[in-house]
């Protein structure tokens, strides 16, 4: 079993706030701490073995500049705050940026190390009397799905490398991976229009009428003139976006497994957005009406993702 299988685990709060707490750090020397110990023994032996006062003066003092030293890298960490903001949405088999803010709480604390398992840690140093830093520590190369980044490690061998202090953090932040979009096909409209036939986000020029605001309608398409005239939010609608709305289907999409379909899917959606379509979304176990713009998007993108997965 790991010593971290087994190590007290410091747990954020509802907000994902945490306080490094004196009972949750651990210590340990580093491979030069091990140096500097093994010399200091040496030296106590030749001092004691040639009776020589100033050797004695002199290995006491080092000894004591190493346990002053295991103090004030106990004391980097102790009282540390963190909040555990999480991710933006990526895509599978891509690095996440996982947003950690840190507050020195008054205190400086140079050289501060974040990071998840193996991948390579976020340094920063923090200044007394300044606001909270912000750090992205990366998450390499994930899953499709809700992803747990797991323990944060916090980390320090401040002041001189002789020892390294940690903590370990549980960051109750699951992030968003989408599946990886993979090659571009046609789905149908209700009428077996198809999505490269239709609107291509050109030929503003041809208008159709207005209909109400939807959150994630793009801001260029906005009637801003009826808002001004207190008509309400409303959205111009041109005569590529009256065509019959696309259905994106999983019975439809090409591939040989649940994942290539998911991929398939995955582009359609992007495709759809991008050229302005209106488009709905069918999976065997539920149904997106259509609907277009940055949240509907997402919307879709988090329904794929999710999809087939246990405990979501």
């Amino acid at each position: 079993m790991a010593f971290a299988d087994w190590a007290r685990i410091e747990k954020t709060s509802t907000g994902g706030r945490a306080e490094i707490g004196a009972r949750r750090i651990y210590i340990l020397p580093t491979r030069y701490g091990m140096i500097y110990a093994a010399l200091l023994m040496l030296m106590l032996l030749g001092a004691v073995n040639y009776g020589n006062n100033p050797a004695h003066l002199l290995t006491f003092l080092l000894a004591a500049l190493g346990s002053n030293a295991i103090y004030q890298t106990w004391r980097n960490l102790r009282g540390l705050r963190l909040a555990c903001l999480g991710a933006e949405p990526v895509f599978a088999g891509h690095s996440a940026s996982f947003r950690i803010d840190c507050d020195p709480d008054g205190r400086d604390r140079p050289a501060i190390q974040l990071g998840f398992d193996d991948a390579e840690p976020a340094l920063l140093d923090l200044k007394a009397g300044g606001s909270a830093a912000a750090v992205s520590v990366p998450l390499p190369l994930l899953p499709r799905g809700l992803y747990p980044p797991g323990r944060l490690t916090v980390s320090t061998q401040y002041p001189v490398g002789l020892f390294r202090a940690w903590c370990y953090v549980d960051c109750d932040r699951d992030v968003l991976v989408y599946p990886h979009p993979g090659t571009s096909w046609q789905p149908v409209g209700d009428e077996g229009e198809r999505l490269e036939g239709g609107y291509d986000g050109t030929g503003n020029e041809d208008f159709a009428g207005l209909r109400g605001y939807i959150p994630g309608d793009q801001a260029s398409r906005i009637d801003w003139k009826s808002f001004a005239r207190d008509r309400g939010l409303n959205t111009r609608l041109f005569s590529g976006q009256a065509a019959s709305p696309v259905w994106i289907d999983f019975d439809q999409a090409p591939g040989g497994d649940i994942e290539a379909r998911l991929s398939a899917l995955t582009r359609a959606v992007l495709d759809a957005e991008r050229q302005g379509r209106h488009y709905g979304l069918r999976l065997p176990d539920r149904v997106l009406p259509p609907g277009a713009g940055g949240m509907h998007r997402h919307q879709c993108l988090r329904a794929l993702a999710v999809h087939g997965l246990e405990d979501v």
